[in-house]
């Protein structure tokens, strides 16, 4: 079925980790009494079609490789044309950058711009290489973040809460970026299988966010509803892990790996709700949590890594 073909090649299933990432980054500088619903609705459309044209481009550019280490993929596999996959990667972008000038305003369009960079960067270059291909995809998840913050772009800088609720947001966005420093350390294994240190290390960033969530989450008088969320984060990260770090052998097999990798990419929605619920509430932390559902579920029929 051609329509099952488009919906595999945009990873249906992890589109819906992109816009929790705009929630956490929106309620970090804007209370809940203050939201504008034509905002926050634009801001997590675009996101999402970011997503979609950064999945698209990456298997464009990356189909001869896939040809061999995935050849049922749709582009690999010829079921969807190369020609319809630009086309709908391009659309998704453009269309990303009009909505959130159309429903925001400029600001939101120049984060959207620089999003729309880092994706076309790595997508064709910057990938080929672990240290630059880490860097870039952490960094388009840190300007998700940035974009949900953008309105706060609408009143002048020297406002004193946007100033005063600036650390909340660099916790979310740096929170995210480290996060997807360390989906990003196994990214590269799901093929061959990773190396202990290399779980070790994944293990480790993840440990790091948790902590440091806490840490900040507490200073900066988070409200504590978040600690139920992050129990909730680093429980799955524990039965995520458990048996990936004591796997026999140097090299933990491609089967285990690339299911860590789709529970810790599912988890980001986690990791949003713990930032969502120090900010804004229980009820705003569970409401991004919802986004978990449709992900696991059809993250158990499509393929996420």
């Amino acid at each position: 079925m051609l329509l099952r073909q488009y919906l595999a090649l945009i990873r249906l299933p992890n589109v819906f980790t992109a816009p929790p990432n705009v929630l956490a980054g929106y309620f970090s500088v804007i209370s809940p009494a203050d939201v504008n619903g034509v905002h926050l609705a634009g801001l997590m459309v675009s996101s999402a079609l970011l997503y979609i044209s950064g999945i698209v481009f990456n298997d464009y550019f990356d189909i001869e490789s896939d040809k061999k280490e995935h050849p049922a993929r749709p582009l690999a596999s010829g079921k969807v044309g190369k020609n319809h996959a630009v086309v709908l990667a391009v659309s998704a972008l453009a269309g990303a950058n009009i909505v959130s000038l159309v429903t925001v305003g400029p600001g939101s369009l120049a984060v959207s711009a620089a999003i729309s960079a880092v994706i076309i960067a790595y997508d064709y270059r910057l990938r080929i290489n672990a240290i630059t291909g880490l860097v870039a995809m952490s960094a388009a998840r840190f300007l998700n973040v940035v974009l949900g913050a953008s309105p706060m772009f609408l009143v002048s800088l020297g406002d004193t809460p946007a100033l005063t609720n600036l650390p909340m947001l660099m916790l979310a966005s740096v929170s995210i970026f480290v996060y997807t420093a360390g989906i990003m350390t196994l990214s590269r294994t799901e093929v061959v299988g990773a190396s202990r240190r290399q779980r070790i290390t994944a293990f480790a960033i993840v440990f790091s966010v948790m902590a440091s969530v806490g840490v900040f989450g507490y200073v900066l008088h988070f409200q504590l509803e978040f600690l139920l969320f992050l129990s909730a984060f680093g429980g799955v990260m524990a039965l995520t892990f458990r048996h990936y770090l004591g796997a026999t052998g140097a090299m933990a097999p491609p089967d285990s790996t690339q299911k860590t990798i789709r529970n810790m990419v599912l988890s980001i929605i986690l990791l949003d709700s713990v930032l969502v619920s120090g900010t804004a509430g229980m009820l705003f932390g569970l409401a991004t949590l919802l986004f978990i559902l449709p992900a696991a579920i059809l993250g158990k029929k499509m393929y996420v890594t």
